[in-house]
């Protein structure tokens, strides 16, 4: 018999917001389906499920297996949704995948006893393999057919150790097909942006470039892969057929890094003609655009593009090895303002080990100075397979078993720094957004946007409560303690 699969986005106390459904579960849901299996998706965020709406869910409906995509931050979260699982059926196979597995396997496993597998990178290859084996043995898999799953993460009971097969990526990304969007019915999600629901597609996987704060490489693999042209042309006139859309986003790591790629997309949109617009919200590399891709992507819809600028600092870009300048930064952003309409936000990050307030300061003054309209100055956290994490395991300022992971988000203060107290380090952050959005141009153009769209009104008021309130673990009990007892 073939089991029956449950794949979770879990609770995320503070960011149940959800502006479009999660490529990654529907990219997993696909593959499974491909295969013959009876697949659900829920998506707790965007139910603004409690846990006690959690178990009444699985108490309705019988799984054999329940999936969790787990980001580090999720870690409590995950297990205590992994717990309750087993609470309802002591016979469930629970596992975990995503960011935070990826980077912290055995850990993941040791942590959290309620799970029983994990998964490594990318899961569309192995996990149809994983459930064949659990329809024909159920939870007792002989571990010489588990060591075969890429990307799998077990138990060895023989061995009494956690075993860590080696992650694969596949070459060939259209053979992952289509996003089973009607697993999540993509409509019931609330718009961001004028013009209708919102949907994301990536058209490449992976990222070669070793910024000290980014764990990319090691989700998606440092080789860019691509899907072809016609393959996005065929997802873009399904989601416009099927579901109407008129915008979508391109979240592709790193978009505009083949440009002779992004350049053939965007001539193959605008002569299809669909009539769609688009942006790149995860951050574009501002010395990867050139004035013919600006002008191709702009004719093809292109509204907005987020650029990951990170620092206004010479020194702090050396030290996380964007390999790029501030002079680079400031031509390319004037060359994309002076060529096109298309709205730019810079992501910009402060608070990076060593550096000094001048510096951040440095990257303020850079942000005010750049024709952008918006920005985001996020606090640097050392995410798990990052180089800065790995900095502060080596130096002690972060310890896997104390850790907070409800705190590992970019409006909290992860690690202490050697020049800035904490106090500080959130100040300077304030100070940041306010110089930015007090400007008149600014404050007309979020009104604008922000007047009749609930999407946008909630992250502004979100961004407002995290500048001046801010919630740490000793301020705040979270929902997994409230509802320890469900």
């Amino acid at each position: 018999m073939r089991p029956s699969i449950l794949l979770v986005l879990p609770i995320r106390e503070g960011h149940n917001f959800v502006v479009s459904p999660d490529l990654g579960l529907l990219y997993l849901g696909t593959a499974l389906k491909n295969k013959g299996f009876e697949v659900a998706v829920l998506d707790c965020p965007k139910e603004n499920f409690t846990f006690r709406d959690f178990k009444r869910f699985l108490e309705e409906r019988k799984f054999d297996v329940v999936g969790f995509r787990c980001f580090s931050r999720d870690h409590n979260y995950v297990h205590h949704h992994a717990r309750i699982a087993k609470q309802v059926n002591p016979n469930v196979i629970t596992l975990a995948g995503g960011p935070h597995p990826s980077e912290l396997p055995g850990f993941v496993l040791t942590s959290m006893p309620a799970l029983d597998f994990a998964w490594q990178s990318e899961a569309e290859e192995g996990m149809p393999t994983f459930l064949d084996y659990v329809g024909e043995y159920g939870k007792e898999v002989p571990g010489t057919l588990l060591a075969d799953i890429p990307g799998l993460v077990w138990r060895d009971q023989t061995q009494g150790r956690v075993v860590a097969n080696p992650p694969a990526f596949g070459s060939d990304l259209e053979s992952f097909g289509l996003p089973a969007w009607e697993l999540l019915r993509p409509e019931t999600y609330p718009a961001f942006v004028w013009g209708g629901q919102y949907y994301q597609i990536v058209t490449t996987r992976g990222c070669p470039y070793p910024c000290t704060y980014c764990n990319t490489p090691g989700l998606s693999g440092k080789k860019l892969r691509h899907r072809s042209i016609e393959n996005v042309l065929q997802e873009l006139r399904l989601l416009k057929e099927r579901y109407r859309i008129k915008s979508f986003s391109i979240m592709d790591d790193e978009f505009t890094l083949d440009r002779k790629y992004a350049h053939r997309l965007c001539q193959a949109m605008l002569d299809s003609g669909l009539g769609l617009t688009f942006d790149c919200p995860v951050g574009v590399r501002l010395d990867s655009l050139t004035p013919e891709l600006i002008k191709v992507m702009e004719a093809a819809g292109c509204q907005a593009i987020a650029v990951g600028i990170e620092s206004g600092n010479d020194r702090i870009q050396g030290l996380i090895k964007k390999k790029v300048t501030v002079d680079t930064i400031r031509e390319k952003a004037r060359m994309v303002a002076d060529s096109s309409r298309i709205a730019m936000v810079g992501y910009f990050m402060i608070g990076f080990e060593d550096e000094t307030e001048e510096e951040i300061w440095d990257t303020i003054n850079l942000a005010l100075e750049l024709p952008l309209t918006r920005a985001n100055f996020n606090i640097v956290i050392p995410i798990p397979g990052t180089a800065i994490f790995k900095d502060c395991m080596q130096k002690g300022q972060i310890q896997l078993e104390t850790i907070n992971w409800d705190n590992l988000t970019s409006d909290q203060v992860a690690f202490k720094r050697n020049h800035l107290s904490d106090e500080r380090l959130y100040e300077l952050q304030k100070q940041a957004y306010l110089r930015f959005y007090r400007r008149p141009h600014i404050v007309w153009d979020v009104t604008r946007q922000t007047l009749g769209n609930r999407a946008v009104i909630h992250a502004s008021i979100k961004k407002l409560r995290m500048l001046f309130r801010r919630r740490t673990r000793e301020q705040f009990t979270p929902l997994y303690l409230r509802e320890a007892i469900v």
